[in-house]
C-alpha cells in the first residue's frame, strides 16, 4: 500500500489520520501532518426528533385588484394648481405630507408617477382626486367580449404540394 500524501510504500499497517477534514492512510513520516482519526466522526450522530411544521400559503393577492382606477393624465398640473391655490410651497406641502420636497418636484414635473401611498397623501393634503374609474368595457376594447385567440394572431400558411 502507498502513502496518500508522499506516495512511498508503507511497510506494516498504515496510520489513518485526519488532514483538514479528509481521512487519509499515510506512512509514519506523514502522520505528523494530521490528527489521529481513530474515533473521530465528522458529523454528529445525534438525531433529534423535530416537530412537524405545517405551512399554509395564503393565496397571493393580485396587485390589480387593489387598484381603484387609473391616474389621470394631467396629474402634475392638477397637483400644482391645487398647491398654489392653497398658497403652499413645495417644501410646505412636503412637510405636511411627511415626504421629501424633491419627490413633490419630480411629480409636478411629470418625471415620476406617484405611487399609491404618495397619491393618497396628495389627495388628502390638497383635497383633490387623481384617479379615474376605468370601466370594464373600456378595458375590453369597445364591447369585444371574446378574448384574443391564436387564430387572431398567427398567420397560417398552407403547404404547397
Amino acid at each position: 500500500m502507498q502513502c496518500e500524501i508522499c506516495g512511498s510504500d508503507i511497510k506494516g499497517n498504515p496510520i489513518r489520520v485526519n488532514v483538514e477534514g479528509s481521512v487519509l492512510d499515510v506512512c509514519g513520516k506523514c502522520s505528523r501532518y494530521g490528527k489521529p482519526a481513530d474515533k473521530w466522526s465528522p458529523v454528529s450522530r445525534k438525531i433529534l426528533p423535530t416537530e412537524k411544521v405545517i405551512v399554509t400559503h395564503k393565496p397571493r393577492k393580485d396587485v390589480f385588484d387593489k387598484l381603484e382606477g387609473e391616474i389621470v393624465p394631467d396629474y402634475a398640473s392638477i397637483i400644482k394648481k391645487a398647491r398654489e391655490s392653497q398658497g403652499l410651497t413645495i417644501e410646505a406641502l412636503a412637510s405636511k405630507m411627511m415626504e421629501k420636497a424633491a419627490l413633490i418636484r419630480k411629480i409636478e414635473r411629470e418625471e415620476l408617477i406617484p405611487e399609491d401611498t404618495v397619491r393618497k397623501k396628495l389627495e388628502t393634503a390638497l383635497n383633490i382626486k387623481l384617479t379615474e374609474r376605468v370601466s370594464s368595457q373600456d378595458q375590453r376594447g369597445g364591447g369585444f367580449i371574446r378574448g384574443t385567440t391564436l387564430g387572431d394572431v398567427a398567420v397560417i400558411r398552407k403547404k404547397a404540394k
